[in-house]
């Protein structure tokens, strides 16, 4: 059995497209691969992205 997938996958001597793996995360799965650092964000994006990466990775202290 062998597993199959619609992503771009890397064969020896090619490299990864990275964003068309992103690309095809959001469209299939709704998951979002986005850099704070991505200079197509404004400055509220960025915190926005900021704020939601702290809720769903920092650890709690309480």
């Amino acid at each position: 059995m062998s597993l199959h997938t619609n992503y771009p996958t890397r064969a020896i001597g090619r490299s990864v497209d990275h964003y068309a793996i992103k690309v095809h995360a959001f469209n299939d799965h709704g998951i979002v691969v986005a850099s704070v650092d991505d200079p197509r964000l404004d400055a509220f994006e960025r915190q926005f992205l900021k704020n939601v990466g702290a809720k769903l990775y920092s650890s709690r202290t309480s």
